[in-house]
């Protein structure tokens, strides 16, 4: 069982909702962004195939209408980073540190 902050839940919640993702995609997604599963671990971790790990991982892709993982991740901070009021790349750097 995955332990996730409100805050995380709730934003990887919405952007579930807002693609159409299935509860099996969002868990899996979930896996990925809080994690950094392998496709691999995903497996193991929700008893299925690595095949059926990336044929969900395509449809996830196919439903957001982007064709990399990083560009899906990419999206993800950017809904988290809305919500939480960091909307630009100076308050991001600013609040990682990296100035």
């Amino acid at each position: 069982m995955m332990h996730n902050s409100n805050a995380e839940n709730t934003v990887l919640q919405q952007f579930f909702t807002n693609y159409g993702l299935t509860q099996r995609e969002s868990e899996i997604l979930s896996l990925i962004a809080t994690h950094g599963y392998t496709n691999k671990e995903i497996a193991e971790s929700c008893c299925i195939s690595e095949k059926t790990v990336k044929i969900h991982l395509a449809n996830i892709m196919s439903k957001i209408g982007i064709g990399s993982m990083r560009r899906l991740l990419a999206l993800l901070l950017q809904q988290a980073l809305m919500v939480s009021g960091l909307t630009n790349e100076k308050t991001l750097v600013k609040s990682v540190g990296m100035n």
